[in-house]
């Protein structure tokens, strides 16, 4: 927190001719998506506090695209909805360039999103205490987890489909509307992917959201059964107070953070004054943040934000032009995000499909009796792993620093049991398909902005996620995709196979994938050629120690910094057993408690230190 008046900074900017008109507000929320409106809603719960949001992006609400729980293809297909990101060539999915899939408009990546609405393991959570932030764990997230949570409980005739869940796991008066799309005429289907998966040893689970995610489940998502109506980030935390006279709406691109005339403040750390911004009809404009700004641009966004406001590595800041304020490597860099393979069918007989089934498997299920080895080899190849990474993205942390992260998530998979795979059976258009999900890759790559590009809101920056590049990554997509296979030649669910295996729709490649016990070299092959996104990206600026390569301490203010923090899925450390929305939406209403409670801890000291002057 720092001082909530800025006229001299208000009146420096106005002299310098940096914008055109000049508004203030108590907080400046850059993004309105899955945190940033749930930020929004919980700041100007207080009729005294001012809060703006900034986001270019469409009010979506008459998109009947967005509004029906429609599949979601037809949403990536639209640019309306889909910034529609492209990666470098990635040299471990034969050099192809991949989409990488994130929601524009009011509601972010809940608007394209499938949905699910899947927490993760009590152990991923408990970890993060140990990359430097502590009270982070499954314990304190609890709270947030039911508090935002409107569950419905399922009907009785869905619980016979498969849909089971322990009330005392969930939240029933919170404004995120959660529940089951599935309808009667899903029965057949749901008996045969769970009786496929009970031949293969997978149990069901009782309930997804309990803490474990191992087994078979019917999973829940993020709609109102009542109305079959997706239910977004903007429907459950905006559009129900969009009226408040303190909440104020800007359609705008921000383009980098505003700081103090003096840019440092006595102590050393760069003060966060406002927002820079771009309206529609490309003029810019800035707007003061006197208490905090607020960054919930996303993954992508948030830290080409901090490079263009000088925040991130020195040597590449300078290499584009920009003057350093804080020196931050890790901007950027960690971006770690999940691979996946479709494995498909055509149905003998019409399916009625759009429910998910999903059976979530531990590296025990995958390797079987050569669990015990392969976790012997990844651990002795941690240190050469850790070494790759860090040369390979030359803003990266140490290597001794990447080893300490790739050392938990070890522990994480072999030791504490948690689920490497996620195997997600629904049905489009009369084919049965089985994505294969590698949940917990070692890989990392980066974003940034491209040297050169003199846009000052780059929609085509330098995304590198390096699938697939320690070697680990690939052995576990392949034994997922075998895993998936299996399922399809298990009965009953092989009954209801036309035909044997198709090619993946989401690439050129043309080949159907091998047979379950086919040789890893084939395997390897068709996975690279196949393989894409699970467009789970995180990690651009990690919360975690700043040693480690840390953007944000576990407040999530931007190190060397002062009124600025970080809320969105940039600020994940590490990957986990989930769908991050969920997750998303318990942390940013932890950080609106976070952020009030600062607030009045400032308030408090300055009143004390005025009365003492």
């Amino acid at each position: 927190m720092r001082s909530v008046t800025g006229p001299t900074t208000a009146l420096l900017i106005a002299a310098a001719g940096l914008c055109l008109s000049i508004e203030s507000f108590d907080y400046v929320i850059v993004g309105g998506g899955t945190c940033g409106l749930v930020l929004a809603n919980r700041l100007s719960s207080d009729p005294a506090t001012t809060v703006a949001v900034i986001d270019p992006g469409p009010d979506a609400r008459s998109n009947p695209l967005v509004r029906e729980p429609a599949p979601s293809i037809q949403l990536f297909q639209s640019l309306l909805t889909n910034w529609d990101y492209q990666t470098l060539p990635q040299a471990n999915a034969s050099g192809r360039i991949l989409d990488i899939h994130s929601g524009k408009g009011l509601g972010g990546s809940s608007l394209i999103n499938g949905m699910a609405y899947v927490r993760g393991d009590k152990a991923q959570f408990d970890a993060w205490e140990e990359l430097g932030n502590p009270g982070w764990n499954w314990q304190q997230l609890l709270p947030y987890f039911k508090k935002v949570e409107k569950m419905f409980a399922p009907e009785p005739w869905q619980v016979k489909l498969g849909a089971s869940i322990k009330p005392e796991n969930h939240g029933f008066d919170g404004e995120l509307h959660v529940g089951y799309a599935m309808t009667r005429e899903n029965s057949s289907f749901y008996n045969a992917v769970q009786q496929s998966w009970a031949r293969l040893g997978h149990p069901v689970n009782e309930d997804v959201n309990s803490g474990s995610t191992r087994g078979f489940d019917v999973c829940p998502q993020t709609i109102d059964p009542k109305l079959k109506q997706r239910w977004d980030s903007a429907s459950a935390f905006l559009w129900p107070v969009a009226g408040r006279p303190n909440l104020q709406l800007i359609n705008g691109t921000a383009t980098r953070v505003v700081w103090a005339s003096d840019k440092n403040t006595l102590d050393g750390y760069a003060e966060a004054s406002g927002i820079e911004y771009m309206t529609p009809d490309s003029q810019y404009r800035t707007v003061l943040a006197p208490r905090e700004v607020i960054l919930s641009a996303g993954t992508f966004r948030t830290p080409l934000i901090l490079e263009r406001s000088g925040v991130g590595n020195p040597r590449l800041l300078k290499e584009m032009g920009i003057e350093p304020v804080v020196a931050l490597p890790g901007v950027g860099e960690n971006l770690v995000d999940q691979s996946n393979t479709p494995i498909m069918f055509r149905a003998r007989d019409h399916i009625n499909g759009g429910t998910p089934y999903v059976s979530f498997a531990t590296a025990t299920d995958l390797f079987g009796s050569n669990t015990s080895q392969i976790a012997a080899e990844s651990r002795e190849n941690l240190s050469r792993w850790a070494w790759q990474v860090a040369v390979s993205n030359p803003g990266a942390p140490s290597a001794a620093a990447i080893e300490h992260i790739f050392r938990i998530q070890h522990d994480l998979i072999f030791n504490k049991g948690v689920t490497l795979s996620e195997i997600f059976t629904t049905t489009y258009a009369g084919v049965v398909v089985s994505t294969a999900a590698n949940l917990l890759p070692f890989s990392r790559g980066s974003i940034h902005l491209l040297a050169g590009n003199d846009s000052a809101v780059p929609d085509t920056p330098a995304i590198d996620p390096k699938y697939l590049s320690v070697n680990f990554d690939m052995v576990s997509q392949v034994a997922a995709g075998r895993l998936a296979s299996r399922l399809s030649t298990m009965s009953p669910l092989r009954d209801l196979a036309r035909g044997g295996l198709l090619p993946p729709d989401n690439t050129e490649n043309s080949t159907p994938p091998p047979m379950s016990d086919a040789a890893d070299e084939q395997w390897r092959q068709w996975t690279a050629d196949a393989m894409s996104s699970n467009w789970h990206s995180m990690g651009t600026a990690a919360m975690m120690s700043r040693d480690l390569g840390g953007v944000v301490d576990p407040r999530l203010a931007v190190y060397g910094t002062r009124g600025l923090r970080v809320v969105d899925a940039s600020m994940l450390p590490m990957q986990f057993s989930g769908h991050p929305m969920a997750t998303l939406y318990a942390i940013a209403d932890r950080a609106a408690d976070m952020i009030k409670s600062d607030t009045r801890a400032f308030d408090a000291t300055h009143r004390v230190n005025s009365l003492e002057l």
